[in-house]
C-alpha cells in the first residue's frame, strides 16, 4: 500500500503556484512601467477625463477568479489525496503529542513511556522510517503547530481539540519545531525526529517501556 508522501504533493503544487505568482508578479509589474511611461505628464497637457471600461475589468476580473478557482481545486485535491491514503492506512505506531509553554511530549501508548523535546531538553522523537505513523496532537494551553518543514507539513495543535494526523518518514533525522508564536519561548519549542528502520525502532521502544501491546 502506498504510503504518505506530504513532500511529493507540497512540491508538486508549489511548482506550479511558483510561476503562475511570477507570471502574475510580471503582468502586473509591465502594465504599470507601460502606465507611467505613457500616461505620465506633459507640458501644457491637461488632465485626461476619466471613463469607465467595464468590459476590460470584468474580463480581468473573471481571468483572476479562473487562477484563484483552479489553485484551490488542486490544494483540495491534494488534500483529499492525503486525507485517502491516511485514512486507508493501518498506523505501525501511535504517538500521542501534547503541545504546551515551550516543550512538546511524546507519549508511546503501546509501550509505556514518553520522551520530551523543548525547554525541558532535547529527547528526540523516534519513528520507525517506511511505516506509517499517527500522530494524536493536542495543546493544554495555547495554540501551538507542529512542523517538520522537510515533510513540507504543518498542523495546528489546539487545546480541547484532538487532531489526528498520519505521516510516513524515510530514514534520517528531521528538524521539528512550533510554528505559531506562542510566547516568549517559543524559540525554544524544537524537537528532532530520528527515522530509523522498524526493527531498531522496536528495540529502542522496547529499551525505553515494555513490549507492545496489541
Amino acid at each position: 500500500m502506498a504510503l504518505i508522501d506530504t513532500r511529493r504533493e507540497y512540491d508538486h503544487l508549489f511548482g506550479i503556484y511558483v510561476p503562475i505568482a511570477i507570471g502574475v508578479f510580471a503582468l502586473i509589474l509591465v502594465v504599470m512601467l507601460a502606465a507611467v511611461v505613457i500616461f505620465r505628464r506633459r507640458p501644457a497637457e491637461r488632465a485626461a477625463r476619466w471613463s469607465e471600461h467595464n468590459a476590460l475589468e470584468g474580463s480581468y476580473a473573471a481571468l483572476l477568479a479562473c487562477v484563484a478557482a483552479f489553485l484551490l481545486y488542486l490544494t483540495f485535491t491534494a488534500e483529499h489525496r492525503v486525507d485517502t491514503v491516511a485514512n486507508r492506512q493501518r498506523a505501525a505506531v501511535v504517538v500521542n503529542v501534547i503541545a504546551s509553554k515551550w516543550e512538546w511530549t511524546f507519549t508511546y501508548p503501546a509501550y509505556g513511556f514518553s520522551v520530551r523535546s523543548g525547554t525541558v531538553g532535547r529527547q528526540p522523537l523516534v519513528v520507525p522510517a517506511g511505516e506509517a505513523v499517527r500522530f494524536n496532537l493536542t495543546s493544554v494551553d495555547v495554540i501551538h503547530a507542529f512542523w517538520i518543514p522537510a515533510l513540507r507539513y504543518k498542523h495546528d495543535a489546539i487545546p480541547g481539540s484532538t487532531q489526528v494526523i498520519t505521516l510516513s518518514f524515510t530514514k534520517g533525522v528531521f528538524a521539528g519545531q512550533c510554528a505559531e508564536f506562542c510566547g516568549l519561548r517559543h524559540p525554544d519549542m524544537v524537537f528532532t525526529a530520528h527515522a530509523v528502520s522498524p526493527a531498531s525502532f522496536g528495540a529502542w521502544a522496547r529499551s525505553r517501556g515494555r513490549g507492545p501491546t496489541p
